[in-house]
């Protein structure tokens, strides 16, 4: 179990790596496209669009911020909450490997979701800024609801008796 939980893992930290480096490269292609827009807009005199230029990469900075900065903390905090020991016998160890894979998965959908708001940020279209956030908490209390769930189904069904 220990294998192919380190297998999975392996994988869903280059999958993460992956969605980081792709959420980096557009983060300075949307940074660059504003600040072309900004100067354009600047030289015709349109303080409308400077002004949506200038929050538009402030909407970049601070999702680019949570997603390198925020999604990796709040991963780590949330996997040393889980209980390490979840049972007795083998349901400790299913109990770890719920863990260790609910904590990347809610990794990668955290950045998935930064990753969309930070491209449509970058289109102009409406920011989905709370989307993103919004299915960071539901990533966040479905790995705890996960975590706690094999514990309480050892101690429901009585195999730790």
């Amino acid at each position: 179990m220990d294998s192919a939980l380190s297998t999975l893992l392996l994988f869903l930290r280059e999958a993460w790596t992956a969605l980081a480096g792709a959420l980096l490269a557009g983060a300075l292609l949307a940074a660059l496209a504003q600040v072309l827009r900004l100067g354009t807009a600047s030289v015709l005199g349109a303080n409308l669009w400077v002004w949506q230029a200038v929050s538009a990469m402030l909407a970049i900075l601070f999702i680019a911020l949570f997603a390198f900065l925020g999604v990796p903390q709040v991963v780590h905090a949330l996997e040393g909450a889980l209980p390490a020991s979840g049972g007795c016998g083998p349901i400790t160890e299913l109990g770890n490997f719920a863990a260790g894979l609910i904590g990347a998965l809610a990794a990668l959908r955290m950045l998935r979701a930064a990753l969309s708001a930070l491209l449509s940020a970058s289109l102009g279209a409406t920011a989905t800024l709370s989307h993103a956030l919004v299915e960071s908490a539901e990533a966040v209390f479905g790995m705890l609801l996960a975590g706690a769930a094999v514990p309480l189904a050892a101690w429901f069904l009585g195999a730790c008796g």
